[in-house]
């Protein structure tokens, strides 16, 4: 129950091409509010990386990173509204 350490695994999985572990290890980090695990996670939904597309999940992950403090997702999220 160390979200560092679900993290890690998932970035392991990840590294190995293993998409459906590492949205596992992730999914389970972000649960813990992990910021980098919630931001990979928007990634992921935006890539279909072992999941389907999802623009809502991708959404979901990226607001909650941006509330939690994460740059990246606020960056992301801002580049988003600006296309709209």
């Amino acid at each position: 129950n160390d979200p560092l350490a679900l993290r890690e695994a998932g970035m392991k999985h990840f590294g190995d091409g293993d998409y459906d572990g590492a949205f596992e290890y992730f999914t389970k980090a972000a649960d813990f509010g992990d910021l980098p695990a919630q931001f990979i996670l928007s990634l992921i939904y935006r890539e279909g990386l072992g999941v389907e597309k999802d623009e809502k999940m991708e959404l979901y992950y990226s607001e909650e990173a941006a509330i939690s403090g994460d740059p990246i997702a606020r960056c992301s999220l801002g580049c988003k509204e600006g296309e709209n």
